[in-house]
């Protein structure tokens, strides 16, 4: 039997990291190949691995795929909100209604029933519209 190559081992662990998989879950999946380390499994074990590490990283993909069609998180609604606040002269809700209005093409009565994807939008136009006000008061601070 081959043992494990210094690639396969980089390669495990690179893909560990990149689906933030928790130590005890990869823990397991070792004990699966009677180790418990990668640096112990053989060339053909490693390989295993690795294809397995892939396929959660396509299920994870797909899986965030799909949640860009799912409701907005709270997080990104308060990140529109504190945005809104920072950037809007109005500051009042029905304001921000129909901004979201003017960039989703929809007119939301709650927020809250945005996709992941509208919600992103609004927070990039956001970003945007603070961008421009940032730098129009900068220019009006260095005349004044």
């Amino acid at each position: 039997m081959q043992d494990v190559t210094k690639a396969q081992i980089k390669a495990i662990h690179t893909l560990k990291s990149r689906l933030n998989l928790p130590q005890d879950h990869y823990e397991a999946m070792l004990i699966r190949y009677g180790v418990e380390s990668s640096k112990f499994l053989t060339k053909r074990e490693a390989t295993l691995l690795i294809k397995e590490l892939k396929n959660l990283e396509r299920k994870q993909l797909k899986e965030a795929v799909k949640s860009e069609d799912c409701k907005c998180s709270k997080s990104q609604l308060d990140w529109i909100a504190d945005l809104w606040v920072k950037t809007s002269k109005d500051k009042d809700f029905e304001a921000l209604r129909w901004f979201i209005k003017k960039i989703t093409g929809k007119l939301y009565l709650y927020p809250e029933t945005m996709t992941h994807k509208e919600a992103n939008k609004v927070i990039n136009a956001l970003k945007g519209w603070k961008a421009k006000v940032h730098l129009r008061d900068g220019a009006l601070a260095v005349t004044q």
